[in-house]
């Protein structure tokens, strides 16, 4: 099948109760609320191509986010290491080779600005540390932006001077800009300023629901015009207001952008383990992210439609942002 999920969050658990990753763990109820959602056997089993795995510290601004990021990526480090079923992704080439050769491809997506503690030369070291993307910010705005929901959140509030050059530090050092979390202001700045595609990797829409996590289509619009992509989140409280809503219904999120700006700029960011209420509905681990395409299937999307939405669309992205960095002199 081969799946590319933007936004899984495993990495947490490990670092808060030693949830192994590399051990498969039970199956939960329909809707399993938190996590236990996913771990490297049952991806695998799932047909996943991989994922971009969230690292997070409480989310405020201190040198303690900064040494928890650099640990959270040394411990997936040594699972790629470790596990021969696994390739820890260093560029854009390494998500093909891990499609060409069977194994499951991973890579940290940084989830909040605020892991750096307002100093600009840190993007370098998220590179060095072959970090797919850097969040602006997550459930609390920071010095960089504002966000949608948390503290500090506002409409009123974009990207601040140092948000505008963070942003293009991360161009530079082929660091992909992840708009989710953020107010509508901060994401329009960020649109403005990046040279390279944006991702937000893990959302909803607020034409069919209207949630501040959601993303309005002026958003929309912008994120398109960078060449950007948008990750469909399972999480039912954002998606309709609700703790149940099936993986059919979900869809309308991922159709509406369709609709509005075309397949190429759609994928997954489910937002697994990621302590949401519930999942969808009719999901209860990683593995039923296959309903997702037989979702798509059902309503009239072709293999090649299908295939942009599961990786390729997000692959594309990736690869654009590695390809407009500056070499490093």
């Amino acid at each position: 099948m081969g799946i590319l999920d933007l936004h899984v969050d495993s990495i947490i658990q490990q670092r808060l109760f030693r949830y192994d990753i590399r051990r498969r763990h039970r199956r939960g109820i329909a809707g399993q609320p938190l996590f236990w959602h996913a771990d490297i056997p049952r991806m695998i089993e799932a047909e996943y191509l991989g994922a971009c795995m969230g690292i997070h510290y409480y989310p405020w601004e201190s040198e303690r986010g900064f040494l928890e990021m650099q640990r959270q990526i040394a411990y997936l480090d040594e699972v790629c290491d470790q596990d021969d079923r696994v390739l820890r992704v260093r560029g854009a080439d390494d998500w093909t080779r891990a499609r060409d050769e069977g194994l499951l491809a991973l890579c940290p997506g940084v989830e909040g600005a605020h892991m750096l503690n307002g100093r600009i030369e840190r993007v370098r070291r998220l590179a060095d540390l072959d970090v797919a993307y850097l969040t602006l910010a997550h459930f609390s705005t920071n010095s960089a932006a504002t966000c949608s929901i948390g503290r500090g959140a506002n409409e009123r509030d974009g990207l601040t001077a140092f948000g505008r050059r963070l942003v293009q530090e991360l161009n530079r050092h082929g660091v992909a800009v992840d708009l989710a979390h953020l107010n509508t202001p901060s994401v329009l700045d960020a649109c403005r300023v990046s040279k390279a595609p944006v991702f937000c990797t893990h959302t909803g829409v607020k034409a069919v629901f209207d949630h501040a996590r959601n993303i309005s289509d002026a958003e929309i619009d912008a994120i398109a015009d960078t060449g950007g992509v948008i990750g469909l989140i399972f999480a039912p409280l954002y998606l309709a207001g609700r703790l149940r809503l099936s993986t059919d219904d979900a869809l309308a999120h991922l159709d509406h952008v369709v609709h509005r700006v075309g397949i190429d700029h759609v994928a997954i960011g489910s937002d697994y383990d990621g302590w949401l209420p519930s999942i969808l509905s009719d999901h209860r681990d990683c593995r039923d992210v296959s309903r997702v395409v037989d979702g798509l299937r059902a309503r009239g999307y072709d293999q090649e439609a299908i295939d942009k939405v599961s990786w390729k669309n997000s692959l594309r992205v990736l690869r654009a942002v590695e390809e407009f960095a500056t070499p490093p002199s």
